[in-house]
């Protein structure tokens, strides 16, 4: 229930829409109920039983006005054009209503519309919004297919299987009482008995909507894992051809979906038990207990016979509601689950936590200080338990070019992420210019740092908006831009430009290419310190040198960090400093480490062997 309060929230800013919605399944019951009752009036004239009414009653907001109202002008047609002319005045009258009825029930619907899609896009840009402001380490701890899931499946379910409910929550209790309403103005006693199967019908709800709910977390989840499979196959499909691995790839999709197979062929087959079983009950305690009463307690006699008629076509007529209403429950039993792995992403913790009242930031001054920094990805109650960095001390200054070198491992790139707070240091301190970075505005915090990185992540769309990633700019400050970043000829040589699209993941451009574009991003938002992690790991030499050449203006004047193996990336730092099991174990100038003959010694003689040996 609490799921589903939750998301009836989403109804708040629709109170315009779900009024009229009510409002006209409310006169769709009351037009129902009043075209049924013209079976009465109809079987009397055509079986001779019609109760005549003299005298113009006198108006009164009652049920006794209006059908004696109705049997007065019956009356009045039968004597004057005679019983023929009346069956076509009740005909005529009940065509009036049926069309009133369906009326309101497709307006209904029309003002529905607007409410289901609306609730759907609001819970979807909520999901959204929250995957956006999550933390790295949230996502290291699910599949990114699961979360494609989440965010596709899982949010259609809620709408198809709850905001779809809403119709016949709307509609079908008011249906039910008014029918019942009927059905008790007929034969108080005779409802109170057929209404004994109650309590059944609700153990037989409780029973299946609990096989329901528990088969459907399951079902959403491995829904989840076939995502993640698609998201792998397709994204690795070079690996899967390459290594002839078709055959396991499919074997292990075969049997997720088998088990997906099963899983959905179960909840079918409970969700469908429940209606035809809700159906057969009440057909079956209508008629035993209508004979029973009928042969034990003839003072229950119905007072004449298409009154008796009418009560079971009413009784019958109620069997859809309240066989939609069976529906409702087990499909939003299957929408509140998938509103749970919702809810798993929407109440997940945000460990970077902004201040109320964060400082602005706009420039560096003075420094980035390190000091006494430890971290391990995850908690951990003692300080010495930090596996990625221990007790590491360093020391960026204005204008300084700082390289981190060292093996994989090392921490190099935690501290990039660090700086940036996608991450939280549980120990030691981060200082931008004296001044702690958890009082820094998280936004004006990361505008100070520009990252270009090894895996280029480039949009499907043109070359324009990938460079300018929502900035107000003009076309001649990106043009500027891709040209310092010695991007804007192989640009111009594309079929439409800067509005060519670059497809998935920029797949149409070589790794040379993708960088330059990274780079002219990187310019057009002038970042105030650069972070080049691993950005020439994937080019060979010619799209190397090319990458120096776009780096030049970038260096010219501006802090910057950079995490490198090769040398002629490494040797552009004034500082170098080498990371070994998540510390500093020497800095200095290149000469100054070279001299040491220690780790960095090493890792330069043997990389530089390594090229001598090559050519």
């Amino acid at each position: 229930m609490h799921l589903l309060k939750r998301l009836l929230r989403y109804l708040a800013g629709y109170k315009g829409l779900i009024l009229l919605v009510v409002l006209a399944n409310l006169f769709y019951a009351l037009f129902s109920i009043f075209t049924l009752s013209m079976v009465v009036p109809f079987l009397s004239v055509l079986f001779n039983q019609v109760e005549m009414v003299a005298a113009k009653p006198t108006f009164a907001l009652t049920s006794r006005y209006f059908i004696d109202t109705f049997y007065y002008y019956m009356g009045q047609v039968i004597t004057v054009h005679g019983p023929h002319a009346a069956l076509i005045y009740i005909a005529v009258v009940m065509i009036l209503l049926s069309l009133l009825s369906n009326f309101c029930r497709y307006m209904s619907f029309y003002w529905l519309a607007p409410l289901r899609a609306g609730i759907l896009q609001d819970l979807r840009r909520d999901l959204y919004h929250r995957m956006l402001i999550l933390p790295l380490s949230f996502f290291a701890k699910y599949k990114k297919g699961d979360m494609l899931s989440r965010m596709g499946a899982d949010v259609l379910e809620v709408e198809w299987s709850v905001f779809s409910s809403l119709q016949s929550l709307c509609r079908d209790p008011f249906l039910i009482i008014v029918f019942l309403i009927t059905l008790f103005s007929i034969s108080v006693k005779l409802t109170l008995i057929a209404l004994v199967i109650l309590p059944l019908i609700g153990l037989l709800l409780g029973f299946i909507g609990k096989r329901i709910s528990a088969s459907s977390l399951r079902l959403q989840q491995l829904l989840g894992n076939i995502s993640a499979l698609f998201e792998e196959a397709i994204g690795g499909l070079r690996v899967i051809q390459g290594y002839n691995a078709e055959q396991y790839a499919s074997e292990k999709f075969a049997k997720h979906n088998n088990r997906f197979y099963q899983l959905h062929k179960r909840i079918f087959r409970i969700q469908e038990l429940g209606a035809p079983l809700i159906e057969f009950l009440c057909i079956v305690a209508i008629l035993l207990i209508s004979i029973l009463t009928l042969w034990l307690m003839p003072s229950l006699l119905l007072r004449t016979s298409a009154l008796f008629m009418l009560y079971f076509v009413v009784f019958a007529r109620m069997i859809a509601p309240a066989k939609a209403l069976v529906t409702t429950y087990y499909t939003m039993q299957k929408g509140l689950t998938a509103a749970q792995r919702i809810y798993e992403v929407m109440d997940a913790e945000e460990e970077i936590v902004e201040e109320e009242h964060p400082i602005h930031l706009s420039t560096l001054e003075h420094d980035i200080r390190l000091q006494d920094v430890s971290f391990s990805y995850h908690s951990v109650k003692e300080e010495s338990q930090c596996e990625v960095l221990r007790h590491l001390n360093l020391t960026i200054h204005k204008g300084e070019t700082v390289a981190l070198v060292g093996p994989s491992g090392a921490g190099k790139s935690t501290i990039v992420d660090l700086l940036s707070r996608f991450y939280d240091a549980p120990y030691g301190e981060i200082l931008i210019d004296g001044i702690s970075c958890r009082h820094y505005s998280i936004r004006d915090l990361r505008a100070l740092f520009g990252v270009v990185s090894q895996d280029v992540i480039l949009f499907h769309d043109t070359v324009y908006h990938n460079i300018t990633m929502g900035l107000d700019v003009t076309r001649e400050q990106v043009v500027a831009a891709a040209k310092l970043a010695q991007a804007h000829d192989f640009i111009m040589e594309m079929e439409e430009g800067y509005d060519t699209v670059l497809g998935d993941r920029g797949m149409r451009l070589s790794g040379g290419q993708r960088q330059r574009i990274s780079i002219a991003r990187i310019l057009l938002r002038n970042p105030q310190v650069l972070v080049l992690d691993e950005a020439t790991s994937a080019l060979d030499n010619e799209s190397e040198y090319l990458f120096q050449e776009a780096l030049a203006p970038l260096l010219r004047n501006r802090t910057a960090i950079i995490i490198a193996h090769r040398l002629s990336t490494i040797r552009l730092a004034s500082t170098i400093c080498f990371l070994q099991d998540g510390t500093i174990v020497e800095q200095g100038s290149h000469d100054e480490l070279m001299a040491l003959q220690g780790h960095y010694y090493r890792f330069y003689t043997t990389q530089r062997d390594d090229v001598t040996a090559v050519s």
